[in-house]
């Protein structure tokens, strides 16, 4: 039973559009999430009465503090979802490229000329003058010859080549048991940090039994009124 203001289940049988407009319209990182996140807030502050004299006084803190306090908290969620390996504190990656093309042709000439003369004499005697320089032979062959021979030739050649390497080097230098320490105090409950930032907007007292609202003749507090 509320003391001082309201309960929150009673502020919302009251005013049901906190849940259709004020809880469902505050920016957050994933739309999936809002329901679970308003189930926490609902569960955690159920029976704690609100910190305002009214309901509109309360539904206008609520919104204004879930506008400010969210874009922070998103980003936590956020860098939350990333994933990795705590014990790996060496992740390097080299990437080479090798592409070549290579192309080479080539002209070739080859000219030749050759001359040749033989002469065959063969001689008995007595002999046979041949000239006046006195060569004599009873037979004679004379062998004349001319060879000429050119050539051409061309060569063409394309070489095309690619090569891609990588080399990746993963792992950890340190203590294991100490990482994993500093792991485990980097891990944060975003959710019990939002609703840490909503407490403000509730009383935070467990009431007693002592009445404290206005009586006819006075105020009925431990019991006692006109």
């Amino acid at each position: 039973m509320a003391t001082f203001t309201m309960a929150l289940k009673d502020v919302i049988e009251v005013q049901p559009s906190i849940l259709t407009d004020t809880l469902a319209h505050y920016p957050i990182f994933d739309e999936g999430y809002r329901d679970h996140l308003n189930q926490q807030f609902l569960d955690q502050f159920w029976n704690q009465e609100i910190g305002q004299e009214t309901i509109d006084l309360f539904q206008l803190a609520l919104k204004r503090k879930l506008n400010q306090v969210m874009p922070i908290y998103n980003q936590h969620y956020r860098i939350s979802q990333i994933k990795f390996d705590p014990l790996q504190t060496v992740n390097v990656k080299n990437v080479s490229a090798l592409t070549g093309n290579t192309v080479s042709a080539g002209d070739s000439t080859s000219d030749s000329t050759s001359d040749a003369k033989s002469r065959a004499v063969a001689q008995q005697m007595p002999q046979t003058m041949l000239s006046d320089n006195g060569d004599y032979a009873t037979s004679a062959q004379d062998n004349v010859s001319n060879t000429t021979a050119g050539g051409t030739a061309s060569e063409s050649s394309t070489v095309d080549q690619k090569q891609d390497t990588t080399n990746a080097t993963t792992g950890f230098q340190g203590n294991p048991a100490m990482m994993l320490l500093q792991y485990r105090q980097s891990l944060v409950n975003v959710d019990m940090m939002i609703l840490d930032e909503l407490k403000e907007l509730f009383m935070l007292i467990w009431a007693n039994g002592d009445e404290f609202t206005p009586r006819r003749f006075g105020y009925g507090y431990f019991g006692y009124y006109g």
